[in-house]
């Protein structure tokens, strides 16, 4: 999904430009959809997202020599000292749109004429949102850059982290004060004050409708349930067995899987009820679920018995036998496209590939450093991001050569990390 950005177009000085016009074509014989947005500067903000967006279109465009293969935003206002466009493009043919931008003044004078060429592409506008557990902050990385962009001060020992679809929100599981922290991923600052919760809470998910949070408990063998409309806690907390840590929602948003580390176990929660439904025996320790698009089967990591056991969502049961990977396996996760499964291996300091197809290992061993704990997805399942413990940063993972392609510093005993989701706004 490229993204093309003008970069901050300084208009202080005489002639002043009033209005731009952009010119977006498709010169593919695919369709490409594009979304062209404007924004001026927020002097007010700091970071990343110092911009106030104020005008957003997004519409489709035919392939080459059909009708509206082409779309004109005529005089848009731009009477600001500083703004800027950007324009995204999706679908098979977003590699194949041209890009012209004019800027004129109040007299319809042309003052500037601008091509995509002239503008800085970016292959991913996306954000990394990475906690540290030591630190007691949460680093925002800009991913199409591999750049950090903010540091926000959380609660203590923030152990992970969720964004919800809608990427406007990403909420901070804080262990060490009983406590969930909630960003505004729009202006990367806190929203309120932290969400208390009950003891110990590890491990965090959204609903797919992102109107409620779900936390882990850890030391309170519970789990709360967070309205996101008012970030309250609504209800009583919900038993569901000895020391839960890693949980995780079904795409349909009917029930959550928590992997209840004492028990051995996999309790069920009805998200309809608030209720345990099932608890599934899997292996020794188990310590992150993770569940594939299509919602047909959960995985857990299993840390004792070094397998991952696979988990029919239909019937509640495990299917097959546990699959072997490395030393004390923790984080796990299933890149979007439903293929593989990523499994960190803390203590053999590598990552397991699982075909997700035929639950078998595809790769045995990647090397990424010390103590690999939790992993993210890029929403292309592209790239896979993984916060390295002891080693303070963050290793990029190209999921087709299974290799490593970029390091990120990090806070120290990085965590939690999520990525925010591919959007056209």
């Amino acid at each position: 999904m490229p993204v093309f950005d003008s970069g901050l177009i300084e208009n202080r000085t005489t002639p002043r430009t009033t209005n731009v016009t952009i010119r977006v074509s498709n010169s593919g014989r695919t369709p490409a959809v594009v979304s062209i947005q404007l924004y001026r500067l927020d002097t007010a903000t700091t970071g990343f997202n110092n911009r106030i967006y104020y005008s957003v279109n997004l519409f489709s465009l035919n392939p080459q020599n059909l009708s509206n293969d082409t779309y004109t935003l005529e005089n848009v206002y731009a009477d600001f000292d500083v703004f800027g466009v950007r324009v995204v493009t999706s679908g098979i043919g977003e590699n194949n749109v041209a890009i012209t931008l004019t800027g004129k003044n109040a007299q319809n004078e042309v003052i500037f004429t601008r091509t995509e060429g002239e503008f800085t592409r970016i292959e991913e506008l996306l954000f990394a949102y990475a906690s540290s557990f030591i630190d007691n902050t949460v680093n925002v990385y800009d991913i199409g850059t591999n750049t950090l962009v903010s540091t926000l001060s959380v609660g203590d020992a923030p152990a992970s982290i969720a964004i919800g679809k809608s990427g406007r929100r990403a909420y901070v599981a804080n262990s060490g004060s009983d406590s969930v922290s909630v960003i505004d991923t729009s202006t990367n600052t806190l929203i309120g004050s932290p969400i208390p919760v009950g003891d110990t809470p590890i491990s965090i998910a959204i609903t797919p409708d992102t109107t409620r949070v779900y936390v882990t408990n850890q030391s309170a063998d519970t789990v709360s349930v967070i309205n996101t409309s008012t970030n309250t806690v609504i209800g009583p907390p919900i038993p569901v067995g000895t020391t839960p840590f890693g949980i995780a929602i079904t795409p349909d948003g009917s029930k959550a899987y928590v992997a209840l580390q004492r028990d051995n176990a996999v309790a069920v929660i009805s998200t309809a009820t608030n209720t345990v439904t099932a608890t599934i025996p899997v292996g020794a320790n188990p310590n992150i679920v993770a569940i594939t698009p299509n919602g047909n089967k959960a995985y857990v990591t299993n840390a004792t018995d070094e397998t991952v056991s696979v988990i029919d969502t239909t019937t509640d049961s495990v299917i097959g036998l546990p699959i072997p990977v490395g030393i004390k396996p923790t984080g796990i996760v299933i890149i979007p496209d439903g293929t593989k499964a990523y499994v960190a291996n803390q203590d053999s300091n590598n990552l397991t590939v699982i075909n997700v197809l035929n639950d078998t290992v595809m790769v045995r061993s990647i090397p990424v450093g010390e103590v690999p704990f939790l992993i993210a997805a890029t929403p292309d399942s592209s790239k896979i991001y993984v916060s390295i413990a002891n080693q303070a940063v963050i290793r990029i993972i190209d999921t087709v050569s299974n290799s490593v392609v970029g390091t990120l510093g990090s806070g120290t005993f990085p965590s939690g990390i999520q990525i925010t989701p591919i959007l056209l706004f």
